[in-house]
C-alpha cells in the first residue's frame, strides 16, 4: 500500500522540529558546529530528509530568527493591544519584551546575543530575500517601541526621528541588559530578589520617559529639537 502524503500539519511540525533541533545545536555548540548531518542524526533521519525542507544550514539559521521575531512581535502586540493610553502601552511592551526574553532564552540568545550570520552576511546570495524578511521582522519589533514612544513624547523639528530613536535604543539597551544578565544567572549571584529588581528597574525606566515628557509639557507646546 503506497504511503499517504503528509498533511500540511505534519509538514509544519517536521519543519518546526528541524528548527528546534538546530536551535539547540547552535546554543550548545555554536553556529559553526551546525550542520545538516548533525540535525539529521539527532532526529534519526537522513540528511536528504532535512534537504526536503530546507536548502542548507544558512536557511535554517534565518528561519529560526524569522520565527523568533514573529514570536516576539506577536507577544508585544498581544500585550499592548488592550490599552488605549500610550503610557500603559509602553508598560505593556516592556512586560512583553522581558517575558519573551526570560521564557524563550534560546531564541533570545540567537536573536540578540550569539554571533551568527545576519542580513549583511547574506547580501548578494540566493537567500538574501529571506535574510531581508528576517531583518524586516526584527525592525517591526523595534518600530512598536519607536512609534509608541514617539507618540508619547511631544517632539517636533528636523531631528525628531533621531531624538526618538536615541531614546528607544537607550531604553532597549536597558531591557536587553536586564534579560541577558537574568538569563546568565549573574543577577542571581548578587541579588536576593531578582524579580523585585526587574520590577523596580523597569519602573525607573518608564519614570524616566515620563520625566522627559514632563520637560516638554512645561512649555505647553511641542518641544523643538534643533537641527544642529
Amino acid at each position: 500500500m503506497p504511503k499517504m502524503p503528509m498533511t500540511r500539519e505534519e509538514i509544519d511540525n517536521t519543519r518546526a522540529r528541524i528548527l528546534d533541533t538546530a536551535l539547540d545545536i547552535i546554543i550548545t555548540e555554536g553556529f559553526n558546529h551546525l550542520s545538516v548531518r548533525k540535525i539529521a542524526s539527532r532526529l534519526g533521519v537522513t540528511a536528504t530528509t532535512i534537504y526536503n525542507y530546507y536548502t542548507n544550514k544558512n536557511e535554517i539559521n534565518l528561519m529560526i530568527r524569522v520565527r523568533g521575531f514573529e514570536k516576539l512581535y506577536g507577544l508585544l502586540t498581544k500585550h499592548a493591544a488592550p490599552y488605549k493610553d500610550i503610557e500603559s502601552k509602553i508598560k505593556a511592551l516592556v512586560r512583553a519584551y522581558i517575558e519573551f526574553g526570560l521564557n524563550h532564552p534560546s531564541y533570545y540568545d540567537i536573536m540578540f546575543n550569539l554571533h551568527t550570520p545576519k542580513y549583511l552576511d547574506y547580501v548578494g546570495t540566493e537567500i538574501e530575500p529571506l535574510a531581508y524578511t528576517e531583518k524586516q521582522n526584527a525592525l517591526k519589533c523595534l518600530s512598536l517601541f519607536t512609534e509608541t514612544i514617539g507618540a508619547y513624547l511631544p517632539v517636533k523639528g528636523k531631528r525628531k526621528d533621531h531624538f526618538i530613536l536615541y531614546q528607544v535604543v537607550k531604553f532597549w539597551s536597558d531591557l536587553h541588559g536586564l534579560v541577558t544578565l537574568t538569563n546568565s544567572r549573574l543577577f542571581h549571584e548578587v541579588l536576593d530578589d531578582v524579580d523585585a529588581f526587574i520590577r523596580q528597574r523597569t519602573s525607573d525606566m518608564i519614570e524616566n520617559i515620563i520625566k522627559i515628557k514632563a520637560t516638554f509639557n512645561d512649555e505647553q507646546k511641542p518641544h523643538e529639537i534643533n537641527s544642529t
